[in-house]
C-alpha cells in the first residue's frame, strides 16, 4: 500500500487535456472501424452513486443568503469526487462516465483474470467507504455514496458521425450493476449475482440479502497488508495500460501521451465543441462551470426483447443521428449516452455556456416532438419512446479529477426530467416551467395525472406536450393575457392616449389604420393590448384579438385565417360541418355558391361592418409571410383599424418580408416605441402584484434598481422573492405609527391605487422583508438570467469577455477603467470590440460622465415615448458592404470620442457579472479599487477633500493607501481659484481692510502672513515649519432640507403665548423690542453693514476680470464623482470583502449625498453602512471610534432633515460621547458645562490667533486627526442646538444655548476662520431666536468684521458668499427685506461667478421671498426665471419643486401666472414620489397646502382632500424653519377654508373643526417667533378665523395689529391682501367684485421684459375671504347622534 499512496497525479499534456475528458477505453481503442461498430471483452463493473449532490446543487442556487457561487460549488464536489476517482485509479479502474452524481469505472481483463480483478475492485470499493462513505459539507449537509459491483460479458457501442461520436456499454453486466447500486443503501457494496458467482468466495466476507441473489460484501479477509501489495501488482499485469515502470507515480498513463495530431483528432470527437473551444483557449476547468438555467430532455427508448446486439447497436446509431440534426438546428447538445434501465437513454442539454437562445423551452419541445415520431416511427425493434422535458437552474460544468473529468449537468431539474420520462411513459412530458416559458397556446399541452414519484417532492402539473396540429389549431389564439379591474394597466397612460386620439380620427375612413406597439419582452405588451381591446368593447366597437406565437411564422396563412374564423364566429366550432354551416350563413349573398370551395385553403371575404372594426395582433411578428400579403391588401381597401405588437427587429428572428415592411414604412401606420417604467409606477406595480398598500423601502430600492423599469422584470423579482418565503405579510391598521424609528423614516403607507379594496371592507396588508434576508445577495431568478444569458452566448468570446469585464464595473463605466482591468488588451482592440457593441445595441455611449449617471437615476420620469408615422425597415436584402464599413469606422470614432458607456441591457449586466467565478470577482474588484481609489474626493472646484473633513486621517488603512500619492499632494497646485483672483489680489486686499476693525484680530498678522492663504469649509492652507503649503480638507456645513443652511434655517422652541385682545398690544411691543435693536447699535450696525456691501460689490466688480479663468474650471461635479467614484469604490469593497474600506467609502457616499440634499439616498447608504456593521466580527474588522461617531452624526442629520427630532438627538448624543464631546443630559449638568464652556471661550478670546499655531511637537497626522474630530464636533452641536430650538421644553433655551456655546469653542479651537466665523454666525442666529440682543448683534458684527481677514481666493471667497447668504436669510425672517434683498442679490453673482449653483438655489429661494413679499413683482420674475434655468440646467428635481411651487404663490397671492396651475399640477403628479423630493419635507407641504388652496377656493372639495391630507401628514416632520413656516402658514389657509365651509354646510361639525384649526394656528404663532416676518400673515387669519365665529370685536383688534406688524416687518404683500380684507369686512358699503375668482383659472401671464403697467389691477387681484351668515340663536349645534 506504500507504493499505491505514492502515487500522485503529473500535469497533463497538451492531448492530455482533451483525454482527460475521455476514458481508456477509448483513448487506447481501435479508430479504424466505421462508425456504429460494436466491441466486446469481459471486465469489471463499479458503479457509484453519491447522494447528497442534487441538494447541495440546490442549496447553493437557492439559498441566496450564502455568499457562494458556481466556483465554491465546483470545488466542493470536486474534491469529493476527485478522491473517489483517484482511488479508483490507483487500484486500475477505468473512469468510463459521470452521469450526473454517479460514475462507472471498468476494469477490463481477460475472462480468466475476473476471479482476481473482482477483489481488486472490492478492495478499491471498501477503502472508498471506508475513507468518503460520509462527508460533511461547509453549508451542512452530508455527501454519501452507495456502490454496486458487477462483472461478466460487455459490448462497446460506438455511433455517431465523423464530427461527433459517443460510446456506450451495454450487456448483462451493464444492467446488473445499476441493480446492484440500487439494492445498496449508503456506505454500502453489492456484489451483483453474476460477479459473486465468478469472485473468489474464500477472500470475501459477505451478508446475504433476503429475496435476492445479489449479496452485501463486508470486508476481505485472510489477506495481510504485505500480501495484498504482492496481490494488487500481479492484477496491475492483467491491466494493458496501468502505469509502471517510469510512470509508476502517474495515476493515468494519458497524462504522458505524446502529441499526436491523429490520435488527438480522434479523441475531440467524443468531447463536446463548447468545451474543445475552452481547451483551445488555455482556460482553467473553473472557467468551465456555472449555475445556468438550462433545458433538460431525456430520451429513453425501450426496445423489443427479442431485439439483439446488432440491433441495438443500428438502433441507437439511428437514433442519436436524428436526435443530433435536431436539436443541432437549435443549439442543443447531447451530453450523455448510456444504458438505463434495459433501455438506452439520450441526455440533451439546451442553453449550455455558448448555447443559450431566448426560446431555449420551445424548441426543446419542439425537438422532443419530432425526435418522439421519428424514434417511435422509424426505428427497428423500437417498443416504447419516452421523453422528459424541465427547465431550471442547474449545475452546469466539469466533475471528476483534474486528470479523469467529463462535463456534466447536476441539479433536481435534471432528476425530474429522468423521473418523468419514466413515469410518463410512450409520450413527451414537460414540467411547469417548461409550459410556462415556452409561451405556447394552452392547446398545444395536456395536464397528466400526478403521480408519485421516487426522489422527487412537489414536482407541480406535468404537462403532455401534444405538438402542433393544424386541424385543432382553427381560431385558438385568443389573447392569454386577461385584463382584470382588479389588476388595472400601470404606467401606460400616453400610449393609451395615442391610440384614442387615432381611433377617433380614424372615424370615417376608408381606408385601414395601423398602429404598431414595439417593446422587448417583458415591457408589458401583451397588457397594454387587452387593456385596448377591453376599451374598444366597452366603447361598443367590434374587436377581434388574437395572440400568435413562434411556431405560427412557418405556417403560411395562419395569422389571416385565424383572424377570419375568430372575425366570423366559427373559431368554437368543433368540427368541419358546424364551420361550414356558419360560413354559409355569413356569406351568403356575399359570395357565389360556387366559390365556397375556396374557402377550404383561405377565408376570401369583403366584410361590410357599419360599426369600427378592430383588429389586434400580439405578437405580430410571428405573423407568416402569406398572411402579411393578405393583410397589406385588406388595409388598402377595408376600413379596418389594426393595433400590433412586436419587438424590436434586433430581436426577432428574421427581417420582416416585403409585405410586412409595406405595412410597417406606410404613412397609415403610427409606429410607437414602448419605454421602461418609472420607478414610482414599479413600485404601484409591486404593491399591486402583492396585494399590499405599503412595501418596505429596501425592497423599493431593490425593485427600482433590478427592475429597469421593466414590468416583467419586476414580476420575476417578486416571484423569486415569495418564492423563497423571503416576504412577509401582515395587516395594516390606519392608526399604527413608525415615528422615532430609523426603519421608518421613509415608509409612507398610502393606500395608493386600493380604493377598490377599501370599497369591498377588505383587509388591507402591508409586506415586509424577512429577518436575516440580505436582498444585495440575492441572484437573478432563472428565467431573466436565462434571458439576457441568450444574449450573452451569442457574441463572440471577445465579445463576452468585453461585456463580462464591464458588468464587474457596473451598470455604466469608463472606457479607462474598462482598459484597466481588461487582461493584456490593447487600446485599439478594445474600442474595435466596443463598436461593434455599440453596433449591436449592446451598449450605448455618453459623451459626459454627467449624462450616464442618468441611468442609474433612482426616480427620473421615463423618456418621452417614440411616435413616427412609418418607421424605415430593411427587407432582407444584402446591405452594402461600404456602408456596413462606413458604419462601423463611424461607430469606432464614437467609441474613442465618448468618455462614459453603459449597457442597454441593464440585465445583461447582473447575469454576466454572475458568470464569474467568486475568485475571480475578487481580483477584478481589487483591479477596479486601485484605479478608482486616486480620484475619491470631492470635485478639483470644491477643494479636493473628503466629504467628511480629514476622514482618510482617522483611518489607519486609508492612511497606508494615501503615503503613495503624499507627492502628488505636496506638489499639487494652488486652489483653482487662484488663477482667476490673482488678477486682482493685489489690489482688492487694499480696499478691503475694514477701518472699524483697525488694531483688533490684525494683530496676529506677523511676517508669517505673506504665507497664509485660503482658509474654508473645502480648504485650508496651512505652513509647517518653512515647509511648503500643502492643502488640507475640512468638514463639509450641516446640509439639512435645501432651505435649512447651517447659518440660516434655524428653528426655535419659543412658544408664543395664547393672544387675548387685552394682550395684544402687549404682544406687538414685545415683538417690537425683541427685533428691533436700540438707535446707537442699530447705527453701529448700519455702518458695519454697509461696509460688508461694499466690500461684495468690490469683490463682483474686480471678479469680472477673472471669470473666464472661473467659466473654465466647470461648475461642481461632486454628485458625478458620488456616482462614477464612491458608489462603485464602496460595492467594489463588499464584493472583495474589504469591509473596513467599504465603511469608508459608504460614510463619504452619505455625507456626499446630505451635501447635495439627497436625503434618500444617504439614508440607504446608512442603512448599508449599519448592515456591514452588524454582520463585520469586530474583532477581525477594526472600526474606529471616530468613524462610528460619523455614522451615528450622520443618522442624526437625516432624522432632522426628514424632521424626526428625538431620534436625531439621540444619535448626534451619541456622537459627541463616541466623540470625546459628551453634551449634559440634566439641567444642573447644563448651568456647571455652561460655566466651563464660558471661561474656555474667554480664554479663546483673550488668547492672540495666530492661523494654526500649534507646538514644534504636534505630527502632522496627529494634527490633522485633530482637526477631523473638531469638525465632526462642530457638526453634532450644530445639529443640537437646531434640534433644542425646536424643543417646547421650559429649559430648552440653557441646553439649545450651550450647544452653539460649544460649537464656538470647536471652532476655535481648530484656529480655522471659516468655521470661527460660521459658529459665530450660528451662535448669532440662535441668540436672536432666544431674545438675547446685545449676543446676537455682537456675534453677528463679530462674524462681518472676521470676515474681513479672509482673502478673495478659493475657499475665501467661498466662506464670504455663505456669510451673505446666511445674513440674507436672517435679515429675511427678520423683516429687514431691503438688506435681505441687497445681500441675497451680491450673493447671487458671487455663486454665478463661482459655479456653485447648489448655493444659488439657497440664495434665489430667500431672494425670490424677500422681493415677493415686497410686491417687486418684476423682479421676481425675473429671478424666478433665473432659478427655472438653473434647475433645468442642473437637472435638478428640487430646484424644479422650488421653481413650481413659487409659481403657485404667485396664482395664489399676486394674480398673475408664470407658469399655468396645469404645468404646477403635471409637475407635482409626476415627481411627487421621487425619493429625493419625498425628503423635502417643507418643500412638499407648500407644494400640497397650495394645491389645496386652490381646489378649496375653487370649492372644488373633491380635489382638496387628497393635497390637503398630504400635507397634513407632514406637518409633525418638517421644522420651524423659514419655508416650513411659510408652508405651515399655507396649511393653516387651508384649515381657514375647511372651516367656513363646515360653517355654511355642516355646522355640527364645526367645534371639532374649529379646534384642530386654533390648536394649528398657536402652533404657527410659536413658529413665527424664528420668522416673525409671517405675524402679519397669522393675525390675519385668526382674525378671520374669530370674525366667521362671529366675534367682530376681537377680528378687528388683530387685523389692526396685523397692519402694525406689516409696517414693522416690511411685509407689504400681506398688506395689500390685509387692506381688502377690512374693505370688504368692516368698510365696503357695496358688495365688492372678487377679481382672484373672477380670473381663475386664466390668469393673465407675466413675460419677462413686462412690469406693472402692463397688470394695472394687479394689486387688487386678491382672493375674498367671505363671512358666511350664521343661525344667531344656534351658530354650532351639537351634533345628534341617533338613538340606540
Amino acid at each position: 500500500m506504500a507504493n499505491i499512496d505514492q502515487r500522485k497525479s503529473s500535469d497533463s499534456t497538451t492531448i492530455g487535456k482533451v483525454a482527460a475528458h475521455v476514458p481508456d477505453l477509448i483513448v487506447y481503442g481501435d479508430f479504424s472501424q466505421e462508425v456504429p461498430f460494436i466491441e466486446s471483452f469481459d471486465g469489471v463493473l463499479l458503479f457509484a452513486d453519491i447522494s447528497g449532490f442534487t441538494a447541495l446543487t440546490e442549496k447553493f442556487s437557492m439559498d441566496t443568503n450564502l455568499d457562494r457561487g458556481a466556483d465554491q460549488l465546483t470545488q466542493t464536489l470536486n474534491h469529493y469526487v476527485g478522491d473517489i476517482v483517484e482511488e479508483v485509479l490507483i487500484y486500475g479502474g477505468d473512469i468510463l462516465n459521470f452521469a450526473g452524481d454517479a460514475l462507472l469505472a471498468l476494469w477490463k481483463v481477460q475472462r480468466n483474470q475476473l476471479s482476481d480483478i473482482i477483489t481488486l475492485a472490492l478492495k478499491c470499493s471498501l477503502r472508498i467507504q471506508e475513507e468518503y462513505g460520509v462527508r460533511e459539507t461547509e453549508v451542512g449537509l452530508e455527501l454519501r455514496v452507495k456502490i454496486g459491483l458487477s462483472a461478466g460479458h460487455i459490448s462497446k457501442v460506438v455511433v455517431g458521425d465523423n464530427k461527433h461520436q459517443y460510446f456506450l456499454v451495454i450487456g448483462r453486466a451493464v444492467d446488473e450493476v445499476r441493480l446492484a447500486q440500487n439494492l445498496a443503501k449508503a456506505s454500502e457494496v453489492i456484489l451483483s449475482p453474476n460477479c459473486w458467482e465468478l469472485c473468489n468466495r474464500n477472500m470475501i466476507e459477505i451478508e446475504r440479502i433476503k429475496d435476492e441473489r445479489a449479496v452485501k460484501a463486508r470486508y476481505i479477509k485472510n489477506i495481510s497488508e504485505l500480501e495484498f501489495d504482492e496481490f494488487f501488482w500481479k492484477c496491475t499485469d492483467y491491466l494493458q495500460n496501468y502505469p509502471t515502470g517510469e510512470s509508476n507515480n502517474i495515476l493515468r498513463a494519458t497524462s504522458t501521451l505524446d502529441p499526436n495530431d491523429e490520435l488527438e483528432k480522434s479523441l475531440r470527437k467524443y468531447v463536446m465543441r463548447n468545451i474543445l473551444k475552452k481547451i483551445d483557449d488555455n482556460q482553467p476547468l473553473e472557467y468551465l462551470s456555472e449555475l445556468r438555467p438550462v433545458t433538460i430532455v431525456f430520451v429513453n427508448l425501450q426496445f423489443d426483447e427479442s431485439a439483439n446486439t446488432l440491433h441495438l447497436c443500428k438502433a441507437i446509431h439511428d437514433a442519436n443521428v436524428k436526435i443530433s440534426d435536431v436539436i443541432h438546428v437549435f443549439s442543443g447538445k447531447i451530453n450523455k449516452v448510456f444504458m438505463f434501465d434495459k433501455g438506452c437513454t439520450f441526455l440533451c442539454v439546451f442553453g449550455l455556456p455558448g448555447d443559450k437562445q431566448a426560446d431555449e423551452s420551445t424548441h426543446a419541445l419542439e425537438s422532443a416532438f419530432k425526435i418522439f415520431n421519428f424514434c417511435s416511427e422509424k426505428l427497428m425493434k423500437i417498443k416504447l419512446v419516452s421523453i422528459g422535458v424541465t427547465s431550471g437552474p442547474v449545475f452546469c460544468g466539469v466533475v471528476g479529477h483534474r486528470v479523469r473529468h467529463e462535463y456534466t449537468v447536476i441539479g433536481q431539474k435534471v432528476n425530474l426530467a429522468a423521473r418523468m420520462m419514466m413515469y410518463y411513459p410512450g409520450l413527451v412530458s414537460c414540467d411547469v416551467v417548461t409550459y410556462a416559458n415556452s409561451r405556447l397556446p394552452p392547446y398545444f399541452f395536456e395536464a397528466l395525472p400526478q403521480t408519485e414519484m421516487k426522489g422527487v417532492v412537489n414536482p407541480g402539473v406535468v404537462y403532455q406536450y401534444l405538438g402542433i396540429s393544424e386541424k385543432t389549431m382553427i381560431g385558438k389564439a385568443y389573447i392569454t393575457k386577461e385584463r382584470s379591474e382588479y389588476y388595472p394597466l400601470l404606467g401606460r397612460e400616453k400610449e393609451l392616449e395615442i391610440y384614442d386620439t387615432l381611433l377617433k380620427g380614424f372615424v370615417g375612413s376608408t381606408e385601414g389604420r395601423v398602429i404598431m406597439y414595439e417593446g422587448l419582452m417583458g415591457y408589458g405588451k401583451s397588457q397594454l393590448l387587452a387593456e385596448i381591446a377591453y376599451l374598444g368593447q366597452k366603447a361598443g366597437h367590434r374587436v377581434v384579438a388574437m395572440e400568435l406565437t413562434k411556431v405560427n411564422v412557418q405556417q403560411n396563412f395562419f395569422a389571416i385565417r385565424t383572424l377570419m374564423a375568430m372575425f366570423l364566429g366559427i373559431d368554437a366550432c368543433k368540427s368541419y360541418d358546424a364551420r361550414q354551416h356558419i360560413l354559409q350563413s355569413k356569406l351568403r349573398g356575399v359570395v357565389e355558391e360556387t366559390y365556397y370551395c375556396l374557402l377550404n385553403s383561405i377565408f376570401l371575404v369583403k366584410a361590410v361592418e357599419k360599426d369600427i372594426l378592430i383588429f389586434v395582433i400580439d405578437e405580430a411578428h410571428f405573423i407568416d409571410p402569406a398572411s402579411w400579403e393578405f393583410l397589406d391588401n385588406l388595409l388598402s381597401s377595408i376600413p379596418v383599424f389594426m393595433v400590433m405588437s412586436l419587438s424590436p427587429p434586433s430581436r426577432q428572428p428574421r427581417l420582416p418580408c416585403v409585405s410586412a415592411a409595406s405595412i410597417i414604412n406606410s404613412a397609415k401606420t403610427t409606429y410607437v416605441q414602448l419605454r421602461e417604467l418609472k420607478p414610482s409606477v414599479i413600485l404601484q406595480k409591486a404593491c399591486q402584484d402583492l396585494g399590499v398598500v405599503s412595501i418596505p423601502r429596501e425592497l423599493e430600492t431593490f425593485l427600482t434598481q433590478r427592475s429597469h423599469g421593466i414590468p416583467f422584470y419586476c414580476e420575476e423579482l417578486l416571484r423569486n422573492l415569495h418564492l423563497n418565503n423571503m416576504l412577509i405579510f401582515r395587516l395594516w391598521e390606519e392608526e399604527e405609527e413608525v415615528d422615532d424609528e430609523w426603519e421608518g423614516l421613509f415608509i409612507k403607507v398610502i393606500p395608493s391605487k386600493t380604493e377598490s379594496l377599501s370599497s369591498l371592507d377588505s383587509d388591507l396588508y402591508i409586506c415586509t422583508i424577512r429577518q436575516n434576508v440580505k436582498l444585495q445577495n440575492i441572484m437573478l431568478p432563472p428565467t431573466l438570467k436565462g434571458i439576457a444569458l441568450a444574449e450573452l452566448d451569442n457574441m463572440s468570446p471577445s465579445e463576452q469577455m468585453v461585456v463580462k469585464c464591464a458588468a464587474i464595473i457596473g451598470l455604466t463605466f469608463t472606457t479607462e477603467l474598462l482598459l484597466y482591468i481588461l487582461p493584456e488588451w490593447t487600446k485599439r482592440k478594445m474600442n474595435q470590440t466596443l463598436a461593434a457593441l455599440v453596433e449591436s445595441h449592446i451598449f450605448k455611449c455618453f459623451n459626459k460622465r454627467k449624462d450616464s449617471q442618468k441611468v442609474q437615476s433612482q426616480d427620473m420620469p421615463s423618456t418621452e415615448l417614440i411616435v413616427c408615422p412609418g418607421t424605415v425597415r430593411s427587407t432582407g436584402q444584402e446591405s452594402d458592404i461600404r456602408s456596413s464599413v462606413y458604419n462601423r469606422i463611424k461607430q469606432e470614432q464614437l467609441v474613442i470620442q465618448c468618455s462614459a458607456m453603459a449597457f442597454c441591457m441593464p440585465l445583461l449586466q447582473e447575469a454576466a457579472y454572475e458568470v464569474w467565478l467568486k475568485s475571480q470577482k475578487k481580483a477584478l474588484h481589487l483591479k477596479c479599487v486601485s484605479y478608482l481609489a486616486g480620484q475619491a474626493h470631492k470635485c478639483r472646484r470644491c477643494g479636493e477633500g473628503d466629504f467628511i473633513s480629514f476622514h482618510r486621517h482617522t483611518v489607519e488603512m486609508m492612511l497606508e493607501s494615501t503615503e503613495s500619492q503624499e507627492d502628488l499632494s505636496e506638489q499639487h497646485k494652488e486652489y483653482p481659484f487662484s488663477e482667476a483672483a490673482s488678477l486682482i489680489i493685489n489690489t482688492t486686499l487694499k480696499k478691503l481692510q475694514s477701518p472699524s476693525f483697525e488694531g483688533m484680530e490684525r494683530k496676529a498678522v506677523t511676517a508669517e502672513a505673506s504665507l497664509v492663504t485660503t482658509c474654508s469649509p473645502e480648504s485650508v492652507q496651512r505652513t509647517s515649519e518653512g515647509a511648503s503649503l500643502t492643502r488640507i480638507s475640512v468638514s463639509r456645513q450641516p446640509s439639512p432640507e435645501i432651505f435649512q443652511t447651517p447659518n440660516a434655517d434655524i428653528t426655535t422652541s419659543t412658544v408664543s403665548k395664547k393672544l387675548l385682545p387685552q394682550d395684544i398690544e402687549k404682544e406687538t411691543v414685545k415683538a417690537l423690542k425683541k427685533h428691533k435693536m436700540l438707535p446707537e447699535e442699530n447705527l453701529k450696525a448700519e455702518e458695519i453693514e454697509k461696509e460688508f456691501l461694499e466690500r461684495l460689490d468690490e469683490i463682483i466688480q474686480n471678479s469680472d476680470r477673472g471669470r473666464e479663468k472661473i467659466r473654465r474650471m466647470g461648475s461642481c461635479e461632486c454628485e458625478e464623482i458620488v456616482e462614477s467614484v464612491f458608489v462603485p469604490l464602496a460595492r467594489h469593497c463588499m464584493a472583495m470583502g474589504d469591509y473596513a474600506r467599504a465603511l469608508y467609502y459608504l460614510l463619504e457616499c452619505a455625507a456626499a449625498y446630505l451635501h447635495l440634499s439627497n436625503n434618500y439616498m444617504a439614508f440607504c447608504n446608512l442603512n448599508t453602512a449599519e448592515n456591514l456593521i452588524k454582520s463585520v466580527d469586530r474583532r477581525a474588522t477594526v472600526i474606529s471610534q471616530f468613524e462610528e461617531a460619523t455614522f451615528y452624526s450622520l443618522k442624526g442629520e437625516v432624522c432632522y432633515n426628514m424632521g424626526q427630532m428625538n431620534l436625531a438627538k439621540k444619535f448626534i448624543r451619541k456622537a459627541l460621547i463616541l466623540l470625546n464631546r459628551s453634551f449634559p443630559f440634566t439641567l444642573i449638568g447644563v448651568v456647571f458645562k455652561t460655566l466651563m464652556e464660558v471661561s474656555k471661550h474667554a480664554s479663546h478670546q483673550k488668547k492672540q490667533q495666530f492661523l494654526y499655531s500649534r507646538s514644534k511637537g504636534c505630527l502632522l497626522c496627529d494634527r490633522e486627526k485633530k482637526l477631523a474630530f473638531l469638525y465632526q464636533q462642530g457638526q453634532c452641536l450644530s445639529l443640537l442646538w437646531q434640534l433644542f430650538s425646536l424643543d417646547t421644553a421650559t429649559n430648552s433655551k440653557k441646553f439649545c444655548r450651550l450647544a452653539a456655546l460649544m460649537k464656538v469653542n470647536s471652532a476655535e479651537e481648530s484656529e480655522d476662520e471659516s468655521q470661527i466665523i460660521s459658529s459665530y454666525t450660528e451662535f448669532s442666529l440662535c441668540c436672536q431666536m432666544m431674545g438675547y440682543q446685545d449676543e446676537w448683534m455682537k456675534y453677528e458684527l463679530m462674524a462681518i468684521q472676521r470676515s474681513s481677514h479672509l482673502q478673495v481666493i478659493g475657499g475665501g471667497l467661498l466662506t464670504t458668499v455663505k456669510l451673505a447668504q446666511s445674513l440674507a436669510y436672517m435679515k429675511l425672517c427678520l423683516g429687514n427685506l431691503p438688506l435681505s434683498i441687497q445681500l441675497g442679490y451680491r450673493a447671487h453673482d458671487m455663486c454665478v461667478h463661482l459655479k456653485k449653483p447648489k448655493l444659488d438655489y439657497l440664495v434665489l429661494c430667500m431672494l425670490f421671498k424677500a422681493l415677493f413679499l415686497s410686491i417687486r413683482y418684476e423682479d421676481c420674475v425675473r429671478v424666478l426665471s433665473w432659478l427655472e434655468e438653473l434647475a433645468v440646467e442642473e437637472d435638478r428635481v428640487i430646484g424644479m419643486a422650488c421653481f413650481f411651487s413659487y409659481c403657485l404663490e404667485l396664482l395664489l397671492y399676486a394674480g398673475f401666472s408664470f407658469k399655468s396651475f396645469k404645468e404646477c399640477l403635471e409637475f407635482i403628479q409626476l415627481n411627487e414620489k421621487n425619493c429625493i423630493l419625498m425628503s423635502q419635507n417643507s418643500i412638499m407641504l407648500g407644494l400640497y397646502s397650495s394645491l389645496a388652496i386652490w381646489f378649496a377656493r375653487l370649492e372644488q372639495w373633491g380635489n382638496f382632500k387628497e393635497p390637503f391630507e398630504k400635507a397634513r401628514r407632514l406637518l409633525r416632520r418638517t421644522s420651524a424653519s423659514f419655508f416650513s413656516t411659510s408652508g405651515f402658514c399655507r396649511f393653516l389657509e387651508c384649515e381657514v377654508l375647511l372651516l367656513r365651509k363646515h360653517i355654511e354646510e355642516k355646522p355640527e361639525s364645526v367645534r371639532e373643526t374649529r379646534t384642530k384649526t386654533l390648536k394649528d394656528l398657536d402652533q404657527v404663532l410659536s413658529r413665527c417667533a424664528t420668522s416673525p416676518i409671517y405675524y402679519p400673515s397669522v393675525y390675519h387669519l385668526k382674525a378671520y378665523i374669530l370674525l366667521v365665529l362671529g366675534n367682530e370685536e376681537q377680528s378687528q383688534l388683530y387685523l389692526s395689529q396685523a397692519f402694525k406688524l406689516c409696517d414693522i416687518y416690511g411685509n407689504l404683500l400681506e398688506k395689500s391682501w390685509l387692506e381688502i380684507s377690512n374693505e370688504w369686512w368692516f368698510t365696503a358699503k357695496c358688495p365688492m367684485e372678487d377679481l382672484w375668482l373672477k380670473a381663475v383659472p386664466d390668469f393673465p401671464k407675466w413675460e419677462i421684459g413686462m412690469t406693472e403697467k402692463d397688470f394695472p389691477k394687479i394689486h387688487k387681484t386678491k382672493y375674498l375671504l367671505r363671512v358666511p351668515t350664521l343661525d344667531i340663536n344656534n351658530p354650532f349645534p351639537e351634533p345628534e347622534f341617533p338613538d340606540v
